[in-house]
């Protein structure tokens, strides 16, 4: 778990105080948190199919332009008639759920997850489902940012890179974090 000065710069930038543990998985050039690495569940036991969540406050507002503007859309159009990205975009889909379950079976997400894991595997529903943004199927786009924090961690991932070639830049250029932890530190004073 990141120091409470980590958590309330990352609570500043979401807008709202995260629900789920976690810890900073990648900075900005600027050292701020950019990508967090969740537990596999909430606060409360409810599973959490995200992994990896973007943070950063730039990107966060760039990509839901994307979305508004219906980059999903396009981007699961060209996924129809491009075979190699789809089967790429498939493979993510299950290393995503690889990691889910890795870090379950690590004692990530605590005693209620462990209740999940073994309800879920009496009822033979299994754990491998938990796919980026919670899709229903591999083949399926929702959130563009969850596919774009997957791929600053997983910079091989093709979708990843389409998404960032349709951003005007990857990072901000004024630093605005800066501004949120120096009113995060006046808080404290």
């Amino acid at each position: 778990m990141p120091d409470e000065g980590t958590v309330r710069l990352v609570a500043r930038q979401l807008g709202r105080i995260p629900a789920i543990y976690f810890t900073v998985e990648m900075n900005c050039p600027n050292g701020w948190p950019a990508v967090l690495r969740n537990s596999p569940f909430d606060r409360s036991g409810y599973p959490n199919p995200n992994i990896h969540y973007l943070s950063c406050p730039y990107l966060r507002r760039h990509i839901a332009r994307l979305e508004d503007e219906g980059a999903i859309d396009d981007l699961q159009e060209w996924l129809l008639h491009d075979r190699e990205l789809m089967d790429d975009l498939r493979r993510a889909q299950k290393e995503h759920s690889r990691e889910w379950v890795e870090a379950v079976a690590a004692g990530k997400g605590g005693g209620a997850s462990m209740a999940f894991v073994a309800a879920a595997t009496a009822s033979g529903a299994g754990l491998s489902g938990f796919r980026i943004a919670q899709a229903r199927d591999d083949a399926l786009l929702k959130c563009l940012h969850a596919h774009y924090a997957y791929y600053l961690i997983h910079d091989n991932y093709r979708l990843g890179m389409m998404i960032a070639g349709k951003l005007e830049s990857t990072w901000c250029d004024d630093n605005r974090c800066a501004a949120m932890a120096a009113d995060i530190s006046d808080d404290g004073d």
